[in-house]
């Protein structure tokens, strides 16, 4: 009896790993904005990676710094050393999309462009 149980999953295994996944891995997606506060204009790019970056003048390297966190922008390393003034002139940054099979979103508001760079490195510079 044991012998026919082993066979029949042997066999069950072989069939699934023929059958093609149903929900295959989408592609590395993200769109990315940033917004003058109190103003119409917008600064909207998307990536795709690898492979679509031509929109974003650091698109390689954005590319590899939202795998590296895993596209938790709460966690970017941002530039640390970057000094800013605290003029107010504020500035909101939006991501959404799809990374590594899943959706992903973040949005904050900075009290200038300088400081948006500070914490988030090249992602919004475009």
């Amino acid at each position: 009896m044991p012998l026919l149980i082993t066979g029949a999953g042997l066999c069950a295994g072989l069939v699934l790993t023929a059958i093609p996944a149903q929900g295959a891995a989408r592609p590395n997606s993200v769109v990315l904005t940033v917004t003058a506060h109190g103003s119409s204009s917008l600064k909207m790019v998307t990536l795709r990676c690898p492979g679509l970056t031509r929109g974003h003048p650091y698109g390689e390297v954005v590319c590899a710094v939202i795998d590296a966190v895993e596209g938790d922008f709460d966690r970017l390393p941002g530039d640390p050393g970057r000094r800013c003034s605290e003029k107010r002139d504020p500035v909101a940054a939006t991501m959404y999309g799809m990374w590594r099979n899943r959706t992903i979103g973040w949005q904050k508001t900075f009290p200038n462009a300088c400081a948006l760079t500070a914490e988030t490195g090249p992602i919004f510079r475009f």
